[in-house]
């Protein structure tokens, strides 16, 4: 899948590159010197947890 849309098969972008798949977190990873997939998922939580849950945006419908 791609890790957005919930269908657990995060290599398959299933047609649309704006799905995220696990070669693009790698990437997006190397650029940012993560050592890990793991420590670039800790990341995204962090970042949700400190930054965007309870705002406007968390609740903001995706067009």
């Amino acid at each position: 899948m791609c890790w957005n849309c919930g269908c657990l098969m995060p290599d398959d972008d299933m047609g649309n590159k704006d799905n995220i798949t696990t070669a693009t977190l790698l990437k997006a990873g190397k650029a940012a010197g993560n050592k890990n997939l793991q420590e670039l998922v800790k990341n995204f939580v962090l970042t949700y947890e400190t930054r965007v849950k309870g705002t406007p945006e968390d609740t903001k419908p995706i067009k």
